[in-house]
């Protein structure tokens, strides 16, 4: 039985190709969320690391001052893979914890769910460095689909107790996460609402008193949606009531910065004195999302006259750093000049631009100022063993042991390592230091370093601050490779302030250097020495610094490893989730054999996994995979092998595109081939075409004389063959050079709207100042275009997100291409799955329709329900 039923399911997943996702929910949801059956791949395995201050660098830091961050972690509330994925680079790889207290991972939408935990990678990553991480429970205004019964069901009680409440306790404590941030920016509340509230968080932090709870500032003490920005009698009640404390934090809305309204943080420390709370209680807000570092804000109101914070900062969205720019390098320069902008002491690579900055002359005094100068690090190294490889937690390849085993793109937050304390302290000569993804020693990266140094010229870079107490036989083992005439070194500085310098070996391959350390030493920081031999330039990668005891403690091999779900798409990629009993391994690697050698193919902390992607090689029969145990210094078990089997080889599937299908006499026209990827051959059947038989897989032709005619594709390969035939195709005339875009300005309506994001803004002819139709709500969106009479259309241009500089995640992924003469009844004219591109062009046969509609099925890429479209090109004839 227990066969048959693994049998169907196989063959059911053949048409079901979906990993597990992080959980999201509106409140009722809640109360069934064990039945999820993703729960497992939703737990974190990293628990929270202990953090030390170092020692502050500048006059300005305050061990009291804190920082909260409510960052977009993720692209999209839904569709977010539980723990990245093994077929994209895609992730914004946030790095800068030693000034962080709280990270909120920010989501939430109407159309999506409204509490959101922070994803499995999120929550380890976070834990790693020793930061409290936080779900999001956002209440949207009811302008952007925001409902009161959403806080009717929140605040609703069942024999004394909050259900909802218990369920969010639940939820934290399965998952591994730290707590909740709060958001209630729905109208239509009242006094008995406030009151439940009040009750409701006072219900949490009894029930879970070490749960994190933070309160933003939006409805007031009578249950209006009154941003105060500032704290006053109207939103304390949410923070004390009757001289308890209600939440840990809460985050005061942007309205604090006001020119209009000078007493704001005058008002708040008032307050605060007066309820008796203290500077890492009030979290003043700064909104970062559309302009980052170039956001004037209003740091006089908040520093006083020692140049000293008066309260702590919350910054929303700071992950515009990763979402403002397409380029990865881009992002890391952002990312540095956000947290350390003018910092006195640290430097960057962008330091000289954004000094550069033209600020408005009146306003100088608001430009960003570097957080960073006003806190003191925090360091969560403080027990061995420490191994960083400088890894990003993502990368274009992975490698391991400096060899390259996968070429495939992959994303896993979870393996991010712990990056350095500051960024970047140097004495002597400055070079340039960044993140290199072209090579690595383990993961997706390494750490670059190029300079140019003078004979007898050194350069000391302080990475890493630390309390490592080195009790037992310990080594310092470090990998590098690189170029110049110079002597390399790492240098450990202990307690006592007494520096000890370990020289490197370097080549221009990867070279590993240990040495035995002292017992009973404790290691303070940890720094990178560079020195010329000679006048030189130089290059150095660092790909690996590792203090690791010394242990002969094995790995246990990992046991009862099974496929618990294996799917397949186009009989040429599978997907699985799979699980094996936990070990005493930190995390696992998991490596698909090829002709004798191993491939990576994933790695993950958690013990029920999922590989997004396994593609399939040549017609192979069969794949085997091996599940390594690795510790925490990087020793591994005897591998564990499983193996699946694939279906039969397919035959192909026809398809193909064309470049225009209303040309002129004696033009060109591309025919581009679509079928599937096991095709091995093509015959093109073109009548009419000059040549009109083509074996070429994408062949150009030439239609001489004016006509009507049709296009043949027969796709081919060991296994058979499929024939794809358009009938109609091609239409040659000389009223081809009137063909305009006909969409240009007309009537059009839609299935909903943002208010100023309507359908009309889709056909205006650009897509600059955010000119475009957004729908939100249920699917499906769809937007018509009457054109006012009857015409002849032959191809259609749409321009998506990513063509109106918002993020390619947001690209519409599957829609249809309508056509009606009645606005009423609708036949497709194109369907597209798939799509990820910002501006795609559709050419088919000529239809003659006084309606065209674009009919949304999948808005994004990443199960965000809102459909962006920047502009709709319909190209045609008025007449035939």
């Amino acid at each position: 039985m227990k066969k048959l039923v693994f049998i169907l399911l196989i063959i059911f997943s053949i048409f079901v190709y979906a990993i597990p996702e992080s959980s999201y929910w509106y409140p009722n949801d809640l109360l069934d969320w064990k039945s999820d059956p993703n729960i497992v791949y939703n737990i974190s395995h990293i628990p929270l690391a202990k953090r030390i201050y170092a020692e502050p660098i500048t006059n300005f830091a305050e061990k009291d001052v804190k920082i909260m961050v409510l960052s977009i972690m993720n692209p999209s509330t839904s569709g977010m893979p539980s723990q990245g994925s093994n077929n994209s680079f895609k992730t914004y790889p946030f790095s800068f914890w030693q000034y962080v207290d709280y990270l909120v991972a920010w989501a939430g939408s109407a159309g999506e769910g409204i509490i959101v935990p922070p994803s499995a990678d999120v929550i380890d990553l976070a834990h790693k460095n020793g930061v409290y991480v936080l779900g999001t429970i956002f209440f949207p205004p009811n302008i952007y689909g925001g409902r009161r019964n959403w806080v009717d069901q929140l605040l609703k009680e069942e024999n004394g107790k909050f259900i909802i409440a218990d369920k969010l306790i639940e939820v934290a404590e399965t998952y591994g996460f730290d707590g909740w941030f709060i958001n209630q920016e729905t109208k239509g509340c009242n006094e008995t609402h406030v009151k439940k509230m009040i009750n409701f968080l006072n219900y949490l932090k009894e029930k879970a008193p070490w749960m994190k709870v933070v309160w933003y500032d939006a409805m007031s003490k009578i249950g209006a949606i009154e941003w105060q920005g500032e704290l006053n009698e109207n939103n304390v009640v949410y923070i004390v009531n009757n001289d308890k404390k209600l939440v840990d934090a809460i985050f005061l809305d942007f309205r604090w910065q006001s020119l209009k309204r000078p007493e704001t943080i005058e008002n708040t420390l008032n307050t605060m004195k007066k309820y008796n709370l203290k500077k890492d209680d009030i979290f003043v807000g700064f909104d970062l999302q559309a302009n980052g570092f170039y956001t004037y804000s209003n740091w006089p109101k908040i520093i006083d006259e020692n140049g000293k914070l008066k309260v702590s900062l919350g910054f929303y969205c700071p992950s515009w750093a990763y979402y403002s720019t397409k380029n990865i390098s881009k992002f890391w320069q952002n990312e540095e000049t956000l947290w350390i902008a003018d910092h006195p002491v640290l430097t960057y690579n962008g330091k000289e631009e954004f000094f550069k900055i033209k600020w408005n002359e009146n306003y100088k005094q608001y430009r960003w100022q570097a957080p960073s100068k006003f806190v003191v690090e925090k360091s969560p190294i403080t027990s061995l063993p420490f191994i960083t490889h400088f890894n990003a937690g993502h990368g274009y390849a992975f490698y391991v042991d400096g060899k390259k085993l996968s070429n495939i793109p992959w994303n896993n937050r979870s393996l991010m390592d712990i990056f350095p304390t500051y960024r970047w302290k140097v004495t002597g000569p400055i070079p340039k230091i960044f993140v290199d993804y072209s090579t690595a020693y383990y993961g997706g990266s390494s750490l670059k370093i190029q300079g140019n140094l003078e004979k007898g010229e050194r350069t000391l870079i302080t990475l890493y601050a630390a309390e490592l107490y080195i009790e037992n036989p310990t080594i310092l083992e470090t990998v590098i490779k690189g170029t110049g005439n110079i002597k390399t070194r790492v240098i450990l500085t202990f307690e006592n302030n007494k520096n000890k310098s370990y020289e490197l070996k370097l080549f221009d391959d990867w070279v590993k250097t240990i040495y035995n350390l002292e017992t009973e030493k404790n290691i303070k920081y940890i720094s990178f020495e560079i020195e010329g031999s000679t006048k030189t330039s130089y290059n150095i990668n660092i790909g690996k610094i590792g203090i690791i005891p010394v242990k002969n403690e094995k790995v246990r091999k990992v046991t009862n490893v099974k496929i618990d779900e294996l799917t397949f798409k186009e009989g040429l990629y599978a997907q699985m989730k799979l699980h094996w009993n936990k070990s005493n391994a930190e995390y696992y690697e998991i490596y698909r054999i090829k002709n004798g050698k191993r491939e990576f193919v994933w790695a993950t902390y958690n013990n029920y996994t999922y590989i997004s992607e396994i593609t399939r090689y040549g017609k192979e029969t069969s794949t085997t995979l091996e599940i390594v145990g690795v510790s925490k210094d990087m020793q591994r078990s005897i591998p564990t092998k499983i193996s699946f089997n694939w279906p039969p080889y397919p035959k192909p599937k026809a398809n193909f595109e064309v470049s225009n299908t209303i040309i002129l006499p004696n033009s060109s026209v591309t025919f581009f081939d679509k079928s599937s990827k096991v095709t091995e051959k093509w015959l093109w059947i073109l009548p009419g075409a000059t040549p009109n038989v083509s074996y070429e897989k994408n062949p150009v032709v030439t239609y001489k004389k004016e006509g009507i005619y049709p296009a043949i594709l027969v796709a081919m390969n060991s296994e058979g063959e499929d024939v794809k035939i358009y009938n109609p195709l091609i239409v040659v005339t000389t009223k081809a050079k009137n063909i305009k875009n006909l969409a240009l300005n007309k009537k059009t309506y839609a299935s909903s709207n943002v208010p100023t994001e309507k359908p009309s803004m889709a056909v205006d002819g650009t897509v600059e100042n955010n000119s475009k139709w957004c729908a939100v709500g249920e699917l499906p969106h769809w937007l018509v275009i009457d054109f006012g009479k009857e015409v002849i259309i032959s191809s259609v241009i749409i321009k998506h997100a990513e063509a109106g500089h918002e993020s390619p995640d947001w690209n519409t992924k599957d829609f249809r291409l309508q056509a009606s003469d009645d606005g009423k009844s609708w036949k497709d004219i194109s369907v597209v799955k798939g799509n990820t591109k910002g501006i795609t062009k559709h050419s088919f046969a000529p239809v003659k329709t006084r309606y065209f509609r674009l009919f949304v099925e999948t808005p994004t890429q990443t199960g965000d329900k809102a459909a962006r479209i920047y502009e709709v090109e319909v190209y045609g004839l008025e007449s035939f």
